[in-house]
């Protein structure tokens, strides 16, 4: 009984984090197609998922895309209180931490892109397994 109640438990949390996990990938998701951030959807992800091309843009922010990162990084904030979670705000703090060198043009899009890449998949990466 107490095995079934635990499997039981267990697919409940699965099943609820990843409804958890939805909410914040939805809200981040709409961030493409929301109209506040086009002076800046062909620099950036969005999304917060991977640059690819974006990583040699050269670009830095003018004042209208500076507006444009402000809205977007109340945006994320937004959607990361959706439903906080140790990795959902752990990404959200290092994209804090970077950000403002986009914002103030101490850095162009690409390499803006390139530590927020780096940063995904240092804080997004699964744990090893430890060794028996």
């Amino acid at each position: 009984m107490r095995i079934a109640l635990l499997v039981v438990f267990i697919f409940i949390s699965e099943y609820s984090f990843a409804g958890i996990q939805d909410k914040t990938s939805q809200c981040l998701e709409g961030l493409k197609s929301d109209s506040r951030f086009s002076s800046i959807a062909n620099h950036l992800e969005l999304d917060g998922q991977s640059a690819g091309s974006m990583l040699t843009d050269k670009a830095r922010p003018d004042e209208r895309q500076k507006q444009a990162i402000t809205e977007w990084i109340d945006a994320r904030s937004q959607c990361v209180n959706l439903s906080p979670n140790p990795v959902t705000i752990n990404l959200h703090m290092a994209f804090l931490s970077i950000v403002s060198d986009l914002y103030n043009g101490q850095v162009t899009f690409g390499e803006f892109n390139k530590k927020w890449q780096g940063l995904f998949r240092e804080n997004t990466k699964t744990p090893d397994k430890p060794i028996r």
